[in-house]
């Protein structure tokens, strides 16, 4: 049971982890089979010159070569085999065997007569008898074809491209605990600087309420601020106490709420009018202190919310406060309205501006042109 004034904390889930790995040794060998007709005539079927032992993967090969085959039944065709030399050994392989030179040099590439897409199993217990090895080591292709294709000057040349798997290992990881981490709490605790008011170092009024503050975290988020406190107008701000005019006490802790928390107050209902004109008052503030986000917040709402009643009246706060982004909603607005609703928006218009009827007129146009 907790006692009381205890805590407990989640530590998660516990979680571990495995890694299999393969490790694989490669090598080439070339055998170079010089007096190829003499080889042919004085080794008989089922009998083979070999090439010379090379290392790979720590176990020695060799190439096997049957001139006259491995019997009777293949006697019209040549042989070749990978052999593995070492005794005692068994080892997984991929390999690849070619006769080189081609004539017709297109076929080199594709003249792999001994070849395995997969790792296959060599093993010494193979050589029963010092000389036999199992039929799916051996390649075959028939003497026409070698001597027409890949005999050249008496001579043949085979080629080998070997890759020798060792052992897989599967190693056990560390186990891993993972610690829940909550959410950032940052806002919330600037917030709660804000609310508490420990440390202020300035405090505004505006008609008559007192808000206090920190300079440096206004300093922080605003340019304005930045000046104001800590650059060529620090003086106005030596008494500890600043007049904001033409601001309402509601925009004004709106606008610190936001300093603080980077959220929106909510004060009031979205859907309400009240809403609207608020948001339309801090677009202004967040204009007057150079709070973009702020102010793209709030060309972004005030975007939502236009009508063929307010569209005339959020397009001069845009003009008035490089609401950029509003202004050219306000824009696409207009030039969407069906003819009707055009005209009577039209007839509703009182700014003084002419550039925004015409900036309508001119998207009108690449509408219907596009």
């Amino acid at each position: 049971m907790q006692g009381e004034g205890t805590s407990s904390m989640s530590l998660g889930h516990r979680s571990t982890e495995s890694t299999f790995t393969v490790e694989a040794d490669t090598g080439t060998h070339t055998f170079e089979i010089d007096d190829y007709n003499l080889t042919k005539n004085l080794i008989s079927v089922g009998n083979f010159t070999r090439s010379t032992t090379f290392n790979v993967g720590g176990v020695n090969w060799a190439i096997r070569f049957y001139p006259n085959s491995t019997c009777l039944l293949f006697r019209n065709s040549v042989a070749v085999c990978l052999e593995l030399m070492s005794s005692n050994a068994e080892v997984s392989a991929h390999y690849n065997i070619q006769f080189m030179g081609s004539r017709y040099p297109k076929m080199d590439s594709q003249l792999s007569w001994l070849s395995s897409e997969a790792s296959c199993l060599f093993s010494s217990s193979d050589l029963s008898d010092g000389s036999y090895l199992p039929i799916r080591h051996m390649g075959y292709l028939l003497r026409d074809l070698l001597e027409q294709w890949f005999v050249h000057n008496d001579h043949v040349t085979i080629h080998c491209d070997l890759t020798v798997i060792r052992k897989p290992t599967l190693f056990q990881n560390m186990a891993q605990t993972e610690i829940s981490i909550p959410p950032s709490d940052f806002t919330m605790h600037f917030g709660k600087l804000l609310e508490d008011k420990k440390g202020a170092d300035v405090t505004f009024v505006v008609e008559g309420q007192n808000f206090d503050a920190h300079k440096a975290v206004l300093a922080a988020r605003s340019p304005v601020f930045m000046e104001k406190f800590y650059g060529s107008m620090t003086r106005e701000t030596e008494t500890g106490s600043v007049i904001v005019e033409d601001m309402k006490p509601l925009v004004f802790k709106s606008l610190l709420h936001f300093i603080y928390t980077d959220m929106l107050l909510e004060t009031f209902d979205p859907l309400g009018h009240d809403y609207i004109e608020m948001i339309k008052n801090l677009l202004v503030a967040a204009d007057t202190y150079a709070m973009d986000r702020l102010k793209l917040m709030c060309e972004s709402i005030l975007a939502k919310k236009l009508s063929i009643e307010n569209v005339d009246e959020f397009m001069d706060i845009a003009q008035r406060h490089s609401g950029h982004k509003l202004k050219e909603a306000c824009i696409e607005f207009m030039a969407s309205l069906s003819e009707r609703d055009f005209t009577r928006t039209c007839g509703k218009i009182k700014s003084s501006d002419s550039s925004f009827l015409i900036a309508v007129f001119d998207r009108i146009k690449r509408i219907k042109k596009n």
